[in-house]
């Protein structure tokens, strides 16, 4: 079967459906163990904090979040709608 034809099928699925298998496929494409991606995580939180310390990065209010993802998935839906 081709990606294709797997895509066809699975835009048939219910929505919930397909996030589920949007999670799943996503979880199949990850490489490492568990230790080396929390330390790879780890190591990141430490070079985002760096960077905060040293001024570089930006802060945003988790409501500044919220909101813009919110604009996002609204603009989303009405282009799908219409």
């Amino acid at each position: 079967m081709t990606a294709k034809a797997i895509l066809q099928a699975a835009l048939q699925l219910p929505g919930s459906e397909r996030e589920e298998l949007i999670v799943l496929l996503e979880d199949s494409l990850d490489e490492g163990t568990s230790e080396e991606i929390e330390a790879a995580w780890i190591e990141e939180a430490k070079r985002r904090v760096a960077e905060i310390e040293r001024g570089e990065a930006t802060l945003v209010s988790s409501e500044s979040v919220h909101e813009k993802m919110t604009e996002i998935l609204e603009r989303a839906r009405t282009r799908r709608a219409g």
